[in-house]
């Protein structure tokens, strides 16, 4: 049974993707001016550089071992090796246009398998010295009608098949980079050449992943290449990198309010209506209005547009902000749910009900939140968000209200 589930796991190819984006994020790190960084868009990774020249990596990853607990050498015949240089072949062979592609990128293969007497490297290595083409299409043929893997033959054929003047100048474009574990680490170590400071690179290492992946989901979810400029980098990631600055507050805009038209169709409304706490016709019902769409605006200003707040940094303040009404709310109805648990009615406890959802309302339009890294909002604005999230029917103040205002 465990020979088959071995088969079918998916944790291999689970960390080939891992390993991708790590090396991503380490590219993306030491972004130049002027250069932009994608991932999965033209190839694993690619650079497009200042000069309109690209830079194509594929990344591959083996946790395959040998006798000695070491990870596997990329090997003459390697699979790995050469469908990758068949992919990249195919790309030049498409290209019809006077050998634009070829001319207009690099590439580089990039493993964390180790080099020993792999015989094509060693001819890379000799050609790149020596500029003789010949050597390397007689090396080509050798290995060609040394193996017997026919998918392998076909995949060195393709490369071989390039011609003389196209496969010189994509050796000379070629660099095979082995040995290249530990990529964590590196990344770890690339931040600390950065910033100097040792006890800053694991909360920067944490909150740069976990944004970037964040961002890489929700691009790719929408349909767009997950690509970053340098300009990019530093508008929607730069914050990672503040782990140590001063709390300061959010910047305050003048955004147009722009009321709806029946203003107590809105559900956080009708939830306030229902418990008492405002009446038909009230001004508050207005003056409620306004600071949540005042909170909202802004919102969308600080997370969105001028991405000010992380969007880690946005589920940390919502989780936050609920939770602090999930305490007060069991708190206030604690006896009400005991009384309901031994047979009471719902409708028997309405009054006290309402009583109840009045002073939990009471209370959470006392707090005054704050998204990390910054003061707190004000209690305008945090009673605006608390607004909007039982508008969303996130919350509510009455004890059944998940069932008053279910959602169609």
């Amino acid at each position: 049974m465990s020979t088959i589930q071995d088969k079918h796991t998916a944790g291999p190819i689970a960390i080939g993707f891992d390993y991708q984006f790590y090396y991503f994020m380490y590219l993306a790190i030491d972004l130049k001016q002027g250069q932009k960084i994608g991932f999965e868009v033209k190839d694993d990774v690619h650079i497009d550089k200042k000069d309109g020249t690209t830079i194509l990596y594929q990344t591959k990853h083996s946790i395959v071992k040998n006798a000695n607990g070491e990870i596997q050498n990329l090997t003459t015949l390697d699979s790995d090796l050469w469908k990758t240089l068949n992919n990249w072949t195919d790309f030049i062979t498409a290209d019809k246009k006077n050998s634009s592609f070829l001319n207009e990128n690099e590439f580089i293969l990039v493993t964390n398998k180790s080099e020993n007497n792999n015989d094509f490297m060693t001819t890379l290595t000799l050609f790149k010295l020596d500029n003789d083409i010949n050597k390397v299409v007689l090396k080509i043929n050798e290995l060609k009608n040394k193996t017997q893997d026919e998918t392998l033959k076909k995949y060195i054929k393709n490369v071989g098949k390039l011609g003389k003047n196209k496969l010189k100048v994509f050796l000379r474009k070629l660099i095979i980079e082995t040995d290249n574990d530990g990529i964590i680490e590196k990344i770890k170590d690339r931040i600390l050449e950065k910033y100097y400071q040792a006890d800053l690179v694991n909360p920067i290492f944490e909150s740069l992943l976990s944004n970037l992946n964040m961002a890489k989901y929700l691009d790719i979810k929408d349909r767009k290449k997950f690509e970053i400029s340098s300009e990019d980098f530093a508008k929607r990631f730069g914050k990672c990198f503040k782990v140590a600055t001063e709390i300061r507050p959010l910047p305050r805009r003048e955004f147009p309010v722009l009321l709806p038209d029946d203003l107590e169709n809105q559900v956080f409304i009708k939830q306030l209506l229902d418990i008492g706490e405002i009446q038909t016709g009230s001004n508050d019902i207005r003056d409620y209005t306004t600071q949540m769409l005042k909170f909202l605006n802004h919102f969308t200003y600080w997370s969105e547009e001028e991405n000010f707040i992380l969007l880690t940094d946005v589920k940390e303040f919502k989780d936050n902000s609920i939770q602090i009404w999930t305490n007060e709310f069991k708190a206030k109805y604690r006896q009400i749910k005991r009384q309901i648990d031994v047979g009471s009615s719902i409708n028997d406890l309405e009054d006290e009900v309402k009583e109840l959802a009045i002073d939990l309302v009471d209370y959470i339009r006392k707090q005054d939140l704050s998204i990390p890294g910054f003061s707190a909002l004000g209690v305008e604005f945090s009673n605006g968000h608390y607004y909007a999230l039982s508008d969303n029917l996130e919350i509510g103040w009455h004890f059944d209200w998940g069932n008053k205002y279910k959602k169609e």
